[in-house]
Protein backbone atom coordinates (compact mmCIF):
# COMPACT_ATOMS: atom_id res chain seq x y z
CA UNK A 1 0.00 0.00 0.00
CA UNK A 2 2.81 2.56 0.68
CA UNK A 3 3.92 2.18 -2.95
CA UNK A 4 0.48 3.22 -4.16
CA UNK A 5 0.43 6.25 -1.86
CA UNK A 6 3.90 7.30 -3.02
CA UNK A 7 2.86 6.84 -6.64
CA UNK A 8 -0.23 9.01 -6.14
CA UNK A 9 1.87 11.76 -4.56
CA UNK A 10 4.38 11.59 -7.41
CA UNK A 11 1.56 11.82 -9.95
CA UNK A 12 0.03 14.78 -8.08
CA UNK A 13 3.40 16.52 -8.05
CA UNK A 14 3.88 15.86 -11.76
CA UNK A 15 0.39 17.21 -12.49
CA UNK A 16 1.29 20.41 -10.66
CA UNK A 17 4.53 20.68 -12.61
CA UNK A 18 2.65 20.26 -15.90
CA UNK A 19 0.14 22.95 -14.92
CA UNK A 20 2.96 25.24 -13.77
CA UNK A 21 4.79 24.74 -17.08
CA UNK A 22 1.78 25.91 -19.11
CA UNK A 23 1.81 29.61 -19.84
CA UNK A 24 -1.21 30.37 -21.98
CA UNK A 25 -0.46 34.10 -22.04
CA UNK A 26 2.25 33.68 -24.67
CA UNK A 27 4.32 36.22 -22.77
CA UNK A 28 7.58 34.43 -23.48
CA UNK A 29 10.34 32.84 -21.45
CA UNK A 30 11.34 33.67 -17.88
CA UNK A 31 7.81 34.26 -16.64
CA UNK A 32 6.23 32.64 -13.62
CA UNK A 33 2.99 30.88 -14.55
CA UNK A 34 -0.11 31.77 -12.57
CA UNK A 35 -2.15 29.03 -10.91
CA UNK A 36 -4.86 27.82 -13.25
CA UNK A 37 -7.54 26.62 -10.85
CA UNK A 38 -8.60 26.80 -7.24
CA UNK A 39 -8.09 23.06 -6.81
CA UNK A 40 -4.39 22.97 -7.64
CA UNK A 41 -3.29 22.55 -4.00
CA UNK A 42 -5.86 19.93 -3.05
CA UNK A 43 -4.29 16.51 -2.57
CA UNK A 44 -0.69 17.73 -2.70
CA UNK A 45 2.21 17.42 -0.25
CA UNK A 46 5.17 19.77 0.05
CA UNK A 47 8.46 19.91 1.94
CA UNK A 48 9.50 23.31 3.32
CA UNK A 49 12.80 24.53 1.86
CA UNK A 50 13.13 28.07 3.18
CA UNK A 51 11.53 30.68 5.41
CA UNK A 52 12.08 34.24 4.27
CA UNK A 53 15.08 33.09 2.23
CA UNK A 54 16.67 31.22 5.16
CA UNK A 55 17.05 27.45 4.68
CA UNK A 56 15.18 25.25 7.15
CA UNK A 57 17.09 23.40 9.88
CA UNK A 58 18.82 20.46 8.23
CA UNK A 59 16.97 17.12 8.47
CA UNK A 60 14.09 18.70 10.41
CA UNK A 61 11.48 17.67 7.83
CA UNK A 62 8.94 20.52 7.95
CA UNK A 63 6.12 19.83 5.50
CA UNK A 64 2.52 20.61 4.54
CA UNK A 65 -0.17 18.40 3.03
CA UNK A 66 -3.28 19.97 1.49
CA UNK A 67 -6.28 17.65 1.68
CA UNK A 68 -9.01 17.65 -0.93
CA UNK A 69 -11.44 18.37 1.93
CA UNK A 70 -9.92 21.79 2.77
CA UNK A 71 -7.87 20.48 5.69
CA UNK A 72 -4.13 21.00 5.98
CA UNK A 73 -1.75 18.89 8.05
CA UNK A 74 1.98 19.07 8.47
CA UNK A 75 4.96 19.65 10.69
CA UNK A 76 7.06 22.66 11.62
CA UNK A 77 10.04 20.38 12.08
CA UNK A 78 9.25 20.18 15.79
CA UNK A 79 5.49 19.83 16.27
CA UNK A 80 2.64 18.55 14.14
CA UNK A 81 0.16 21.14 12.88
CA UNK A 82 -3.30 21.01 11.37
CA UNK A 83 -5.98 23.41 10.28
CA UNK A 84 -8.08 24.43 7.33
CA UNK A 85 -7.22 26.28 4.14
CA UNK A 86 -9.18 28.09 1.46
CA UNK A 87 -8.06 29.02 -2.04
CA UNK A 88 -9.64 31.45 -4.46
CA UNK A 89 -7.48 31.57 -7.55
CA UNK A 90 -4.09 32.83 -6.38
CA UNK A 91 -5.45 33.78 -2.95
CA UNK A 92 -4.81 31.41 -0.04
CA UNK A 93 -5.80 31.70 3.60
CA UNK A 94 -5.38 29.37 6.54
CA UNK A 95 -7.88 29.01 9.36
CA UNK A 96 -6.82 28.68 13.00
CA UNK A 97 -4.02 26.15 13.49
CA UNK A 98 -3.85 23.38 16.07
CA UNK A 99 -0.42 22.18 17.14
CA UNK A 100 1.14 19.61 19.39
CA UNK A 101 3.18 21.23 22.17
CA UNK A 102 6.44 19.29 22.43
CA UNK A 103 9.59 21.14 23.38
CA UNK A 104 12.42 20.78 20.89
CA UNK A 105 15.94 22.08 20.64
CA UNK A 106 16.19 25.86 20.34
CA UNK A 107 16.84 25.96 16.58
CA UNK A 108 13.68 23.93 15.92
CA UNK A 109 11.61 26.07 18.29
CA UNK A 110 12.83 29.20 16.48
CA UNK A 111 11.96 27.60 13.13
CA UNK A 112 8.51 26.61 14.43
CA UNK A 113 7.74 30.16 15.53
CA UNK A 114 8.79 31.48 12.11
CA UNK A 115 6.69 28.89 10.26
CA UNK A 116 3.55 29.51 12.33
CA UNK A 117 3.87 33.29 12.01
CA UNK A 118 4.42 33.02 8.25
CA UNK A 119 1.42 30.69 7.81
CA UNK A 120 -0.80 33.08 9.77
CA UNK A 121 0.10 35.88 7.34
CA UNK A 122 -0.24 33.90 4.08
CA UNK A 123 -2.54 35.57 1.57
CA UNK A 124 -1.39 34.10 -1.73
CA UNK A 125 0.38 31.27 -3.47
CA UNK A 126 2.03 30.40 -6.74
CA UNK A 127 4.00 27.55 -8.25
CA UNK A 128 7.14 28.77 -10.01
CA UNK A 129 8.67 27.42 -13.22
CA UNK A 130 10.80 25.01 -11.15
CA UNK A 131 7.70 23.50 -9.53
CA UNK A 132 8.28 25.11 -6.13
CA UNK A 133 5.35 26.41 -4.14
CA UNK A 134 5.67 29.97 -2.81
CA UNK A 135 3.36 31.01 0.03
CA UNK A 136 3.27 34.80 0.13
CA UNK A 137 1.73 37.63 2.10
CA UNK A 138 4.13 37.90 5.02
CA UNK A 139 7.41 36.07 5.32
CA UNK A 140 7.64 33.95 2.17
CA UNK A 141 7.67 30.18 2.58
CA UNK A 142 9.15 28.14 -0.28
CA UNK A 143 8.29 24.46 -0.57
CA UNK A 144 9.16 21.70 -3.00
CA UNK A 145 6.92 18.77 -3.96
CA UNK A 146 7.18 15.85 -1.52
CA UNK A 147 7.87 12.47 -3.04
CA UNK A 148 7.04 10.42 0.06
Amino acid sequence: MPTITAAIRVLAGLAILVVAACDSTGSGANTTPEPTSTGDLAGTSWTLVSIGGTPVVEASGPHLTFGADGNMTGSTGCNSISGTYTTDGAALTFGPMASTRMACEESLMTQETAVLEALAAVSGWEVDADGRLHLTGGTELVLQPSLT
